[in-house]
């Protein structure tokens, strides 16, 4: 069975997200209470490329052993350290690479890399793991997202998945999270 992790793209609020974080609590200590609810998290090459060494170690200090960072790979970001450097930074706390289609297909990275899909139709079958956005509108249909984990288990074979919430509510992946252990896909 196929491991699926919903994840979202940082930890910083949107505006509909203004009950999560207590008012008191300082902004730098955002992503310990981010990871404490949610088990990985995805960042986009303009989040993790500008960043130095120690604030990379900062952020692995911040968070429990069992969470995750995902890393969208940019080969035209800017980037303070290599690829491979941000990767030993973050240790045993990386989750993977996420690439597009002809990213793996040049093998640019080593493993463990996620597979950016645009549709769950088009699995390919030579990628070690799979991730795919949420379609519009899905991360508050519950119904309609046990259909989808449920494909999205389907095509990935086997494989771990990730299941891309962009920016949604915090709330809304924690109750994505709960319906994939009901579900018994994480």
């Amino acid at each position: 069975m196929s491991r699926i992790r919903p994840v979202r793209t940082g930890w910083d609020p949107t505006p509909g997200d203004a009950d999560f974080y207590p008012d008191d609590l300082p902004e730098d200590w955002r992503l310990t209470y981010f990871a404490n609810a949610l088990d990985g998290v995805a960042l986009d090459a303009a989040a993790w490329g500008p960043v130095d060494s120690g604030r990379i170690a900062q952020w692995c200090s911040d968070v429990p052993d069992s969470f995750a960072f995902y890393l969208h790979h940019d080969p035209s970001a800017e980037a303070l350290a290599t690829p491979a450097g941000v990767q030993a930074l973050i240790g045993e706390r990386f989750g993977g690479w996420i690439l597009c289609p002809d990213q793996v297909a040049a093998g640019c990275l080593h493993e463990p890399a996620y597979l950016l899909l645009d549709a769950l139709s088009v699995a390919d079958s030579r990628a070690s793991a799979l991730a795919c956005a949420v379609p519009a509108g899905l991360d508050r249909d519950l119904r309609a997202a046990r259909r989808w984990l449920e494909e999205l288990a389907s095509a990935a074979q086997g494989r771990p998945a990730l299941a891309l919430m962009g920016r949604a509510r915090f709330e809304d992946v924690r109750r994505w999270q709960s319906l994939v252990e009901l579900l018994g896909l994480g």
